[in-house]
This record gives C-alpha cells, sequence and structure tokens, in this order.
C-alpha cells in the first residue's frame, strides 16, 4: 500500500484537551445553540479541528447514560467531518442540553442544523 495517499490524512480531527484550552473556549469562543444541544466555537489557524463533547452530570447522574450520548455525539461528528470542515477549523465543544435521551437521527438532523 506504499504510494498510496488517503485523502483522510489530510483532514484531522482530535479531541480537545487540557483544561487552559477548555477555559480560552469558553471565554474567547462564539456560542451558538438549538433544541437539544449547544455549540461553543473559536476559530483557530490551523488545518485541524479540535473538539470537546460534555454531557451534564445533573441532567444524567448515571455515567452509563452520559457515555451512551457522548459515543452518539462523537459518531455524528464524525460522520459530519465534511460539514465541520466548511464551517472553519478551530475549536468545538459541543453540550448536550436536553433532559432525556433522543433518537440518533433526531439528535443528528438537529446538530447539522446548526452548522
Amino acid at each position: 500500500m506504499t504510494g498510496l495517499v488517503r485523502l483522510k490524512n489530510f483532514f484531522k480531527m482530535r479531541p480537545l484537551k487540557g483544561n487552559k484550552k477548555v477555559g480560552l473556549l469558553f471565554d474567547k469562543g462564539l456560542w451558538f445553540s438549538s433544541k437539544f444541544v449547544r455549540c461553543v466555537f473559536l476559530k483557530r489557524e490551523t488545518d485541524e479541528l479540535f473538539y470537546v463533547v460534555s454531557v451534564p452530570k445533573k441532567s444524567f447522574p448515571s455515567a452509563v447514560d452520559r457515555n451512551k450520548i457522548k459515543r452518539q455525539l462523537r459518531e455524528i461528528l464524525r460522520k459530519n467531518e465534511v460539514l465541520f470542515k466548511k464551517n472553519g477549523f478551530g475549536w468545538y465543544m459541543i453540550i448536550y442540553n436536553h433532559s432525556s435521551f433522543m433518537d440518533f437521527e433526531a439528535l443528528n438532523k438537529d446538530v447539522c442544523s446548526l452548522f
């Protein structure tokens, strides 16, 4: 497989790590929301997208439930990479702000409507 270049290698989407970076995202980022999720976006001069997915413990005390929603949101981000790329490179934080579970398709449409 040498000599073949996969297009996926040119565009990277990685988790954003570090309290300082997340704090900077909250302080200087743009907030926008839809029916089920809120998003914070900070444009950066880079060729990569960094993301954080958050589900409040107050709404979902069980870690199993929070992790299920986080997995769904990450899958939505993975499926819709092109949509995020059109919006610009930078840091994203997706916060689930609904108090109950949502169907995956409804959540997918809602997140896509943000962008």
